[in-house]
């Protein structure tokens, strides 16, 4: 990733953002992403539904500041979405439209926003931090397994998609090794391993 300048800045600024919005823990809610919008001076919100490319619009004109984002998505994709136009907001506003598209358009001020947005939700110090607890030392390598034991200890709101892509860019993991990963499907098994571990610690309790 070039202008590694400019993206350290943004992930500065998101921490930024976020003490000053009282945020914490890596479980950002759409609650807590609508309140840090109006504290920031986002004035309107809207959903549309229908998008295909276009997953959200930062609008700064003479009817005022407005985010639109496609309606329907979880809640997951919708609070990253709204964390990207935070950004566009408090950077990019003096371009009065933003349209965030997921083609190579205006590659470095998207970067720029993804970067902000991954920060914003999870901070790479906690995520780094929190593989480090989760297994008594930073591990050699991150798989998808430990990725989603992460996200069910922390219930970070931040996608395994964008957890796999920092662990790619700290050097913590091999691309290659998220290839292909059915994401949901390895969490459901995860937890069933762990449920069924938990009644055996359980039993063992009784007994």
């Amino acid at each position: 990733m070039k202008d590694t300048g400019y993206y350290y800045e943004m992930r500065g600024l998101a921490q930024e953002v976020r003490a000053r919005n009282e945020i914490e823990g890596p479980d950002v809610s759409m609650r807590e992403m609508w309140r840090t919008f109006r504290a920031e001076g986002i004035e309107e919100l809207h959903f549309r539904h229908g998008f295909k490319q276009l997953r959200g619009a930062y609008f700064n004109d003479e009817y005022g500041v407005t985010v639109m984002l496609a309606g329907g998505l979880p809640d997951e994709p919708t609070i990253f979405t709204m964390a990207h136009e935070l950004k566009h907001h408090l950077v990019d506003s003096e371009s009065g439209t933003v349209l965030c598209r997921t083609d190579e358009q205006m590659r470095r001020v998207e970067i720029g926003a993804e970067v902000f947005a991954a920060e914003f939700i999870y901070p790479e110090k906690d995520f780094v931090y929190d593989l480090f607890r989760l297994l008594r030392g930073m591990p050699q390598s991150v798989t998808p397994e430990l990725l989603t034991e992460l996200k069910r200890k922390t219930q970070t709101t931040l996608s395994y998609a964008a957890l796999a892509k920092r662990a790619v860019l700290l050097r913590l993991a091999d691309e290659q090794v998220f290839k292909g990963v059915r994401w949901r499907a390895l969490e459901r098994r995860e937890n069933k391993i762990q449920a069924a571990s938990s009644r055996v610690e359980n039993s063992r309790g009784v007994s």
